[in-house]
């Protein structure tokens, strides 16, 4: 009985190192590196084998690429918002500076580690060390899918998870206090801010042709940002979800229409909330106003505009808005991030219990009860 014909072919090297081959599709495919022992190549072939049989296979000539070039022509070819890139590319030079220069195929896992490992002593933000390794993995991913790569190198486990970071719970004192202590400009932003949640580049985007005061509603359909290179833009929301009409509270309505009347210029297409010299309002013009009524309001100096969304939410889902609700109303396009929301109102349950009672003991009062 004859034995099948070998998978490729070994030889031994004057150095006493073993090279390794195999024929695919009429093209002689040498090992891109040699081996210690016979034992070791046959394993190479053999593996080799598998990948062909399975469909799996990639020519280990491929991943020459410099993981720079790579990167270059990966970010060119994805359909970013201006923004997205710009972060992209920042955070793309923190990988740059260890693998710039560096072949697809020899970013090994235990450089990916070193490397890792190094930028979180760095000093950087943990959360952004975890975004800095989602971009090099997702490249890694691409290049495998590209045929460049058999397998993906970066995989550390937990790398890419970002750990939640408690911000300042405020409150409607709170707010009451930042929009006296304001200049009178933003009083109304901060207002509408807080009760509409909606994000500052939405609210520096709202014209009066979006506003609409009798039924107390604020269409989102495009969002101030700034771009190098052109400045203020204005673009698309966030996502498709963060297209939306939000309805506000009489009391923000009241803020908003004395806050039109006193600041705004006529015409459909003028900005509602502009700096005080009355440009686009960008978060770099209104930012030392900001810090300005929080150190008069005596409030923590690392409050965030920002936490006035959350507010909102926090306070959406307290009213008893469901899940489904509150994603319409923020603008989210998953449920993860309105689900902390209602979390947040989980924890108000005794709040709520005290409410109920009141109400309880106020029916029981009424004579007609």
């Amino acid at each position: 009985m004859g034995s099948s014909r070998p998978f490729g072919n070994i030889r031994k090297l004057k150095s006493g190192r073993y090279q390794a081959r195999y024929y695919n599709l009429g093209k002689q495919v040498p090992a891109d590196t040699t081996f210690a022992t016979k034992a070791e190549a046959r394993g190479w072939l053999a593996t080799m084998e598998t990948d062909i049989l399975s469909g799996r296979h990639v020519d280990p000539s491929s991943g020459r690429e410099l993981f720079g070039a790579y990167a270059a022509r990966w970010l060119e070819t994805r359909d970013l918002r201006p923004r997205t890139r710009d972060t992209y590319a920042s955070q793309l030079a923190h990988i740059l500076a260890e693998f710039e220069s560096v072949e697809l195929r020899k970013i090994t896992p235990s450089a990916v580690r070193a490397w890792h490992g190094r930028l979180a002593k760095s000093g950087l933000h943990a959360n952004t060390v975890a975004k800095v390794y989602r971009l090099v993995r997702t490249m890694m991913d691409t290049a495998v899918d590209d045929g460049l790569l058999r397998t993906n190198p970066v995989h550390i486990k937990g790398a890419a998870v970002e750990r939640s970071v408690e911000r300042p719970a405020l409150d409607w004192d709170d707010v009451s206090r930042i929009a006296e202590a304001i200049h009178p400009r933003f009083r109304a932003l901060v207002w509408v801010g807080a009760t509409s949640g909606l994000r500052f580049g939405e609210l520096s985007g709202l014209t009066r042709r979006h506003i609409d005061l009798t039924e107390r509603t604020l269409r989102v359909e495009q969002a101030l940002t700034f771009i190098r290179g052109q400045g203020p833009t204005l673009g698309p929301p966030k996502s498709a979800a963060a297209h939306r009409t939000v309805t506000i509270p009489a009391s923000t309505a009241e803020h908003l229409a004395g806050h039109i009347e006193t600041f705004v210029d006529d015409g459909s297409d003028a900005f509602i909330f502009t700096s005080v010299k009355g440009s686009p309002l960008l978060n770099r013009y209104f930012a030392p106003y900001w810090k300005k009524a929080l150190s008069t309001a005596q409030l923590d100096d690392g409050v965030r505009f920002h936490d006035l969304r959350h507010l909102a939410g926090t306070s959406a889902a307290t009213a008893g808005a469901s899940l489904r609700e509150v994603m319409a109303r923020m603008g989210h396009a998953s449920s993860d991030a309105s689900l902390r929301y209602l979390k947040a109102s989980e924890r108000r349950d005794s709040e709520i219990a005290d409410r109920i009672g009141q109400r309880i003991r106020g029916d029981l009062a009424d004579p007609r009860a």
